[in-house]
């Protein structure tokens, strides 16, 4: 019995650019096409149109690939080896001098959290231990150039905030940083730029800076209030996002500052009390919401 085959196209002309000494997020939910392009830009698949630089060059290019560590989505290794094999194997691989192999592999197995089971088989490692060996392969000829998919994935709290102090060290250490994730406060965290990808396009590009703007998105106001101010107030609860009265506070969102100014005046006008006033701005998840609805 044979089954038909139906191809997919994964991405469709995606296009970014990626500057020196930057943190590049790739932004998306499962399934929207990040680990493809990745793994374009890493050699791994051959894109049916368009082309990849890095470094001013092109990845098939054995000298380029000697600059560039990665850490795939799902790293696998030869679960009888132990960690420090592991790493002392990929070393060989980058032609690492021997005097100064040794060193930097227990630097990189400290670095990631795995000093005590250095000695221990990888076959008995959890996933977050294999993922944090991963990262540690990724950094081991010492990249220009980081490419990182879904580098948290399978980590505990603890190994999260490591994680992301990894990629922050390095990247004041002047490393270029590209890194998939769908979790947005990972990308809110450590990115300077953001590519957003739904479905295999790209529906949005930009710095984190300009994303998250100081402008109000709404304001959330708490009053204390009498009977005179909640007549008042509630005639012009279609002017409000949010309008609610519960004994003898109101709460109310505001969507715009001039909408809370009329407010806070009329509470004070009328012998009330302002008891919370506090602006919301925008957040790289209503950018990113707003992009999923399209």
């Amino acid at each position: 019995m044979q089954f038909p085959f139906k191809k997919i196209e994964a991405v469709k002309d995606v296009s970014f650019t990626v500057q020196n000494n930057q943190v590049f997020g790739l932004l998306g939910p499962n399934g929207a096409g990040k680990s493809t392009t990745l793994k374009m830009m890493m050699g791994i698949i051959e894109p049916t149109s368009g082309d990849v630089e890095i470094l001013e060059g092109n990845i098939r290019n054995r000298d380029i690939r000697k600059k560039i560590g990665f850490l795939p989505e799902n790293p696998s290794f030869y679960p009888f080896l132990t960690a420090y094999e592991t790493l002392d194997f990929i070393s060989g691989l980058f032609n690492i001098p021997r005097e100064s192999k040794q060193d930097r592999i227990k630097t990189l197995i400290g670095l990631v959290g795995l000093s005590d089971a250095m000695h221990n088989p990888v076959g008995s490692f959890s996933k977050g231990m294999v993922q944090r060996l991963g990262m540690a392969q990724a950094l081991i000829n010492d990249p220009e150039i980081i490419v990182l998919d879904e580098p948290m994935s399978g980590l505990d709290p603890i190994g999260r905030k490591e994680m992301k102090d990894i990629i922050l060290m390095m990247k004041r250490r002047g490393k270029t940083i590209v890194f998939s994730s769908h979790i947005l406060p990972d990308i809110e965290m450590l990115a300077d730029k953001v590519c957003v990808i739904n479905k295999g396009y790209v529906v949005g590009v930009g710095f984190i800076q300009d994303i998250i703007k100081s402008e109000l998105k709404e304001i959330d106001i708490e009053i204390l209030s009498n009977e005179k101010i909640s007549k008042i107030l509630e005639n012009s609860k279609e002017e409000y996002k949010y309008f609610s009265i519960h004994e003898n506070k109101i709460f109310i969102t505001a969507g715009n500052i001039k909408t809370a100014d009329v407010i806070v005046n009329t509470v004070r006008e009328n012998d009330g009390k302002v008891l919370s006033f506090i602006p919301r701005e925008n957040k790289l998840e209503d950018y990113f919401m707003n992009l999923m609805k399209d």
